[in-house]
C-alpha cells in the first residue's frame, strides 16, 4: 500500500517532516516541526536537501511548499519503518546546531549553495566526526567553488553523455545498496561522468558496462564511469549514487532499495575499504603468516586469528618475505585500548615502515592535534594535512601511492622517495619528498626496494588487508 505522509512546516527553514505511514493533514501550514530535545523514535533521523542554485531538476520542484515534490515523496515512501526523513529545500538548514539531530544528510542539489564558509565548515567537521553523508545525482554538480566538499565526495560533475537504456556492473554484490540487483542492472537514466575520480581508496558499486552504451562518447581515458560508490571520511561514511535523474527511476523498487540501503549503510557501516586490485598481492589474506618474517628470515612469532595479525610485543619487527618498491600500499590497522594514565607514544605505538626505511606512524592519536610522532605523520618529517583520527579499538586504513627513491648506475642516488597517502579516506600526504630514512628504519643506507615493515614498538596493535600492488616486479625471498 502507498505510503501516507505527515507534512510540517517551519517557516525559518522550510522544512517538510514526513513519518511514513500517518495520516495526511489537511493544516500542514500550522504544524511545526518535532522538539529535538524529546525521545526520538529508534529509526534514524535523516534531513534531505532538495535546493537548486543551478539547474533545477523536475523530480525536486514542488507544486507548492506545502507539498512535496517527487523525489521527496518517493524517498520518504522508500523509508517507511526504516528511516525518519525531514525533507527541506532550505540550505539554511545546514549549521552545526541543527546537524545535530541527525544521523544522516541526503543532497540532490546543484550549484553554489548560499550556505556561509562557517556553515560548509561545520558542515565538513560533522561528516569528519561520524556523520553519513549521501550525495545523489547532481549532489557533484554542486560546490564547484567549495573544494572539500570535491574531495570528499570522490567525483565532480563532468558532463552526461548517455541517456538511454544502459546496463550497469555491480562492482560490489555484497554491499547494502547493491546486494539485491545481482550482477549486472538495466535501467534508463541520465548517466554522468566525473573529473577527479579515482578508486583508491574509494570502493566503486556500480559501473557502467559497454554492453548496451558507447563509452567512446565518455572523456575518461581509463573508461572508468563509476555510478555509484562509498568511502569512508575520517568518523563518517559517504556514499554517491549518480542515478535518479528520471521520475520513473524513483520509482523503480530496485533503485529506491539501492538508495535506502546506501544510506543505511552510511549511517550503520560497516566500514568498508577499497578491495585489492587486479594484480594486488595479497599479505594476509591467508590464515598463516607465510609471507612474513623476522628479521634475518625468523618464523614470525606475531600471531594471525581469522585474517587479524596481532603484535607479540618484544619479538621483533615484522617484514614481507617479499621484495616491493615503487606502488600502491593498502593496509588497515587497530591500536590497543588503553586506560586514561596512558599518554606518548605508549598509545598503542606501531609504524608502517615502506621500503623498511620511511615510515607512517600508527599511534592512539584521537582528539589530538597531531604531532610530528602521531598518527598519519611521515615520523619525524611531515605533519599530516589533517587528522581524520578514529578512537582506538576501531579500525583504521592506510592508503599509500609510493614512488621509491632513484640511484644511477654507479649507485648513486639521483632523486628522494615521495609518499601520498590518505587515512580513513582523507588525504594526510600529497607528494611529499622524503629525503631520507626515518627513524627506526630497518637498516642504514636507501634501497630501490625492500620489505615492507610493520615495528613492534611494545604494544598490541593489530593489523588486516594488507595489499600491495607493485609498480615493479621482485623475486619473493630477500
Amino acid at each position: 500500500m502507498k505510503a501516507r505522509i505527515t507534512l510540517a512546516t517551519h517557516a525559518a527553514l522550510g522544512f517538510l517532516c514526513c513519518t511514513a505511514g500517518s495520516a495526511l493533514t489537511s493544516s500542514a501550514a500550522q504544524a511545526v516541526l518535532p522538539d529535538p530535545s524529546a525521545q526520538e523514535p529508534p529509526s534514524p533521523r535523516v534531513l534531505f536537501l532538495t535546493h537548486s542554485a543551478g539547474y533545477v531538476h523536475g523530480v525536486v520542484k514542488r507544486s507548492s511548499q506545502s507539498e512535496l515534490s517527487h523525489a521527496e515523496r518517493n524517498l520518504v515512501e522508500a523509508a517507511q519503518d526504516r528511516l525518519r526523513v525531514d525533507c527541506t529545500q532550505d540550505p539554511g538548514a545546514i549549521t552545526a546546531k541543527n546537524l545535530a539531530n541527525y544521523a544522516a544528510l541526503v543532497f540532490y542539489t546543484t550549484g553554489e549553495l548560499p550556505i556561509s564558509d562557517g556553515d560548509k565548515q561545520a558542515l565538513m567537521d560533522w561528516i569528519t566526526q561520524g556523520g553519513a553523508f549521501i550525495g545523489v545525482h547532481c549532489a557533484t554538480d554542486t560546490f564547484y567553488e567549495y573544494a572539500p566538499y570535491q574531495e570528499m565526495l570522490g567525483g565532480v560533475f563532468d558532463g552526461h553523455p548517455w541517456h538511454e537504456e544502459v546496463e550497469m556492473i555491480v562492482a560490489d554484490p555484497h554491499h547494502p545498496a547493491t546486494r539485491h540487483l545481482g550482477e549486472r542492472w538495466s535501467l534508463t537514466d541520465e548517466i554522468y561522468q566525473f573529473r577527479g575520480f579515482r578508486r583508491h581508496p574509494t570502493r566503486t558499486l556500480l559501473h557502467l558496462s559497454g554492453a548496451k552504451a558507447d563509452l567512446d562518447r565518455g572523456k575518461r581515458s581509463d573508461g572508468d564511469y563509476a555510478n555509484a560508490w562509498c568511502r569512508n571520511w575520517g568518523q563518517g561514511r559517504v556514499f554517491y549514487t549518480a542515478l535518479g535523474h528520471r521520475p520513473e527511476v524513483w520509482q523503480n523498487e530496485l533503485f529506491r532499495e539501492h538508495l535506502i540501503g546506501g544510506i543505511e549503510w552510511a549511517i550503520r557501516g560497516p566500514d568498508y575499504s577499497p578491495p585489492a586490485p587486479a594484480g594486488a598481492i595479497a599479505l594476509m589474506a591467508d590464515e598463516d603468516l607465510g609471507a612474513w618474517c623476522h628479521e634475518q628470515n625468523g618464523d614470525p612469532e606475531w600471531t594471525m586469528d581469522r585474517g587479524i595479525v596481532s603484535v607479540k610485543p618484544g619479538s621483533g619487527n615484522l617484514f614481507t618475505r617479499r621484495r616491493f618498491g615503487d606502488g600502491l600500499y593498502h593496509i588497515e590497522f587497530s591500536p590497543s585500548e588503553h586506560g586514561p594514565s596512558v599518554r606518548g607514544q605508549a598509545r598503542g605505538n606501531s609504524g608502517v615502515y615502506l621500503l623498511g626505511q620511511y615510515e607512517l606512524q600508527v599511534l592512539d592519536s584521537f582528539g589530538l592535534q597531531p604531532g610530528l610522532g602521531d598518527c598519519g605523520a611521515c615520523y619525524g618529517v611531515a605533519l599530516p594535512l589533517v587528522a581524520p583520527y578514529r578512537p582506538a579499538g576501531r579500525w583504521s586504513s592506510y592508503d599509500i601511492e609510493f614512488r621509491g627513491p632513484r640511484f644511477d648506475d654507479k649507485g648513486q642516488k639521483t632523486s628522494s622517495a615521495r609518499i601520498t597517502a590518505w587515512l580513513n579516506g582523507r588525504l594526510i600526504h600529497d607528494d611529499i619528498k622524503v629525503s631520507s630514512p626515518t627513524a627506526g628504519s630497518w637498516r642504514a643506507g636507501e634501497f630501490p626496494m625492500a620489505p615492507l615493515m610493520l615495528q613492534d614498538h611494545g604494544n598490541p596493535v593489530r593489523f588486516r588487508g594488507a595489499w600491495v600492488l607493485p609498480r615493479v616486479t621482485a623475486p619473493e625471498s630477500r
